[in-house]
């Protein structure tokens, strides 16, 4: 039960912060040279206070606080909503000479512009929590180490960029169907079939009825299949710059982190 808590712990930016300086204070107390992984330690732990100080005052003499996030995630969200919907409207007409499907690329176009609007409301409803939660922490930000500073911004954003991840999701399933549907088809064609239960290509008869059923389906997600990649190929860049977001704040957390000890 721990082990499953903790796995799900592992998964935030906070539970991995918390979960690394636990696994690091353990190092201490079994490994040999106790002295020396403590010295490490604290050397860690005072950098980590004195960065998260330091940098927190910088960023207030520039003029910013942690209660003008909110406004600036509004602002980020608003301008990132605009872009999007001018990308889709711009897929949904057929752009830089693309033959795309217009009934399918209209369909996917209207699908994606409605959980982009599910995606605003979800924004805009975590809005106030995020406001009452920066206000509480305020009093306290300032002498809050940088890895967790880093840890609480970056817990906020995956809340914040989970519509992006499911945006990505819906447009590979749809896409990967299309193409699991070619590669069963083209199997077809050559005589062969997918063998679930001993998980290998196995022959297969196929009548003419099945022939004639196949190349007609066959034909028609193929034909379908560049809208599709389209929308998954921009959904597919939105994901990415979300990750790689993500992942600085991740690499910079463990850089402050680290321990000669670990290495």
């Amino acid at each position: 039960m721990l082990a499953k808590v903790r796995q799900i712990l592992n998964r935030t930016f906070i539970g991995s912060y918390v979960a690394n300086r636990v696994d690091q204070v353990r190092t201490v107390n079994t490994k040999n040279g106790i002295e020396k992984q403590a010295i490490f330690l604290a050397i860690s732990l005072t950098a980590d206070f004195c960065l998260g100080t330091v940098i927190f005052s910088c960023v207030q003499q520039s003029g910013y606080s942690p209660q003008l996030l909110p406004q600036a995630i509004v602002n980020s969200t608003e301008s990132t909503v605009e872009n999007l919907k001018l990308i889709i409207s711009w897929l949904m007409q057929n752009p830089a000479g693309l033959k795309l499907n217009s009934v399918l690329s209209r369909a996917l176009g209207k699908f994606f512009l409605y959980h982009i609007h599910l995606w605003v409301t979800y924004v805009y409803l975590l809005i106030p929590a995020l406001i009452d939660l920066l206000q509480t922490l305020s009093p306290v930000f300032h002498f809050l180490p940088l890895s967790l500073q880093l840890s609480i911004l970056g817990d906020m954003l995956s809340v914040l960029c989970v519509h992006v991840f499911c945006f990505y999701a819906y447009a590979r399933r749809i896409t990967y169907s299309q193409i699991n549907g070619c590669i069963a088809l083209a199997r077809l064609f050559a005589g062969k079939k997918y063998n679930p239960l001993r998980k290998r290509v196995d022959s297969a008869d196929a009548s003419l009825e099945h022939l004639f059923v196949g190349t007609m389906v066959f034909t028609i997600l193929l034909f379908l299949l560049p809208t599709s990649l389209t929308f998954f190929l921009v959904f597919y860049s939105l994901r990415l710059s979300a990750m790689l977001g993500l992942e600085i704040i991740r690499r910079s957390i463990w850089l402050i982190q680290w321990l000669p000890c670990q290495s």
